[in-house]
């Protein structure tokens, strides 16, 4: 038999899970089904708010959350950056194959309006072995139940303030994801997971490596030893998703997940009221997401009737040692323990066809503090556990409501409008002396968004 060499990898993963002529038969056959779909998707979002346009700022940079990310970020919008005026937000543009019977593969290329980079590509098995499914390649985490939905796929205009701030927009590698699916039975399904990634995201795997002469705040130049990047995976993830048909039409979703960083760097500059002097912090990362929704299929067409509801809890420890102080070499060596929560409450309706209505409430920092020494004359090395007098410092939490109206009007535009009402804790010179203080700012903010899509996308998993 004449073979393709194009159908080789087919064949070998055909083989794995079956044997015989028939195999070869079999993938053959597949490789005539192979589907090819392009895709591309614009999006656009009018901003302004009541603080002059500064308002997407202040959450981006609220006390004490992103401010414990390092300087070297690289101008990241972590789903919320927007400025006065009109704004690209999303610009895509990609391939999703499908063979039935092999698996599905996806790649996708994204833009700023500048550059373009490599946002996804990864190849997904079919199941084997009674529901077992691996994914291989550059993907978005299926932690949660946002962080691998695209800005396409959000119900809001911009991101969860805990995606955005406590996983800097949404948690990516490149890497493999086991998957497990097993029917329950009676309309349930239980999903098990593990992720392995190489890693650098912000929120929990911040990586600088050794800063070779960094200007600190009072002027000095300085190099700040930092361990290179830990070897693969730097990140890794488990969680569980079941769901269950409870009602006609209805169906009810539970989900645990936790991600660990193994190695977490960060260099802080100082900061009035955060911060007493530059300095810089690697150690290990920890965050655990609890998951609960609702929803039930309306007897209207294209919608109407839909409801969806949704609740996320997110809790982040980050057990830390000082490598680095400008005022206070003496402490080097000392533990920092940073604790941080978030959650996420949604609610959206159908109120007619193609058109849906929600409320949502976030909010990051309810428990918000960071545990120090306060007595390092009292400790001894190596200083790997909390075993000194404590000190604790507390925040204020960053909290927002947002209502949004959405009009699909085909299958390839979207209309939408949200308001939000933020209330964030910022550093400013309030005096004009000089001297920034700790004060919180409330504001409006209003977004008009629009989005075109043309060819075929795969679906997001919730």
């Amino acid at each position: 038999m004449k073979l393709d060499i194009r159908i080789i990898p087919k064949l070998l993963l055909t083989m794995l899970a079956s044997s015989g002529t028939a195999a070869w038969a079999e993938a053959e056959k597949e490789h005539q089904a192979l589907q090819i779909k392009p895709f591309a998707i614009l999006g656009g979002v009018a901003y302004d708010d009541t603080v002059g346009g500064r308002g997407a700022g202040y959450v981006q940079n609220a006390n004490g959350i992103f401010n414990v990310h390092t300087d070297t970020g690289g101008g990241h919008s972590h789903g919320g950056d927007f400025s006065r005026g009109l704004n690209l937000q999303t610009l895509e543009a990609g391939l999703h194959a499908q063979a039935p019977g092999w698996g599905e593969a996806a790649l996708r290329l994204s833009s700023d309006g500048h550059d373009f980079e490599l946002e996804e590509a990864w190849l997904r098995s079919r199941e084997f072995m009674q529901g077992a499914q691996v994914q291989g390649g550059r993907f978005f985490s299926a932690v949660g139940q946002q962080n691998d939905l695209h800005p396409h796929a959000w119900d809001f205009v911009d991101q969860a303030l805990p995606y955005q701030m406590l996983l800097a927009g949404g948690l990516r590698g490149d890497g493999l994801q086991v998957n497990w699916l097993a029917p329950l039975g009676d309309g349930a399904r239980l999903r098990l997971s593990a992720e392995a990634l190489r890693s650098d995201n912000e929120g929990v795997a911040a990586q600088t490596g050794d800063v070779q002469g960094y200007v600190t705040t009072s002027g000095k130049t300085v190099d700040i030893p930092m361990r290179r990047s830990a070897h693969w995976p730097q990140v890794w993830t488990a969680f569980a998703k079941a769901d269950w048909n409870i009602a006609p039409a209805q169906l009810l979703s539970v989900g645990l997940a936790t991600i660990g960083g193994r190695q977490h760097q960060e260099l802080h500059t100082y900061h009035p009221g955060i911060n007493d002097a530059d300095h810089a912090l690697q150690g290990s990362t920890r965050t655990d997401i609890a998951s609960l929704g609702w929803q039930r299929e309306g007897s209207g067409e294209q919608g109407a009737g839909d409801v969806h509801l949704t609740a996320e809890y997110f809790r982040q420890r980050k057990d830390l040692l000082l490598v680095y102080h400008d005022t206070k070499p003496w402490n080097i060596g000392m533990p920092r323990q940073l604790r941080i929560d978030g959650y996420v409450l949604q609610a959206l309706y159908g109120i007619a066809p193609r058109w849906q209505v929600g409320v949502r409430i976030d909010s990051v920092g309810n428990v918000h503090e960071a545990l120090r020494s306060a007595s390092p004359a009292n400790c001894a090395p190596p200083y790997q556990a909390m075993r000194c007098p404590r000190q604790n410092s507390a925040f204020d939490a960053l909290q927002r409501a947002s209502l949004v109206a959405t009009w699909n009007i085909d299958r390839h535009q979207r209309l939408r409008v949200q308001m939000s009402r933020a209330r964030v804790p910022v550093a400013e010179d309030v005096n004009g002396d000089g001297r920034y203080d700790a004060v919180r700012r409330s504001f409006n903010q209003v977004f008009l968004q629009y989005q075109l899509s043309f060819g075929g996308q795969h679906a997001h998993a919730h």
